[in-house]
């Protein structure tokens, strides 16, 4: 009965993993513009990815490969959202064009377009 529940519980998790990483290329292809490509890829990838670890959790015994996909959750969940943060900012900075129609928010300092120094920078 519990090999049941793990191997229906095992489906679930690849199924929800598969289809979130599907709909993350659904918005890479037909969303119009940079940041919002990065948007869909950002948050579809880390949970489609974070859906399979745990399936991969659920089927591979032993302590060393649990210990190993656990590593590669950990790292996974903090290096996707940063590096998503990273070159969406970096394109900001360097004036990437935007979706007509899209406004901004900034907290960035900026003048005359031209990216300064945040406090405490130099």
């Amino acid at each position: 009965m519990l090999i049941v529940i793990r191997d229906i519980l095992v489906v679930i998790f690849l199924l929800g993993g598969f289809f979130f990483l599907a709909v993350g290329i659904v918005g890479l292809i037909r969303l119009p513009d940079l940041f919002n490509r990065l948007h869909a890829l950002g948050k579809c990838d880390t949970l489609g990815s974070g859906l399979i670890i745990l399936a991969m959790l659920l089927i591979y015994p032993g302590v060393t490969n649990i210990a190993k996909l656990l590593l590669m959750g950990a790292l996974m969940f903090i290096i996707n959202p940063v590096m998503t943060h990273l070159i969406t900012k970096t394109a900001y900075v360097r004036g990437t064009e935007m979706v007509k129609g899209s406004f901004t928010v900034s907290t960035y300092y900026e003048e005359e377009g031209e990216f300064l120094a945040g406090e405490g920078e130099e």
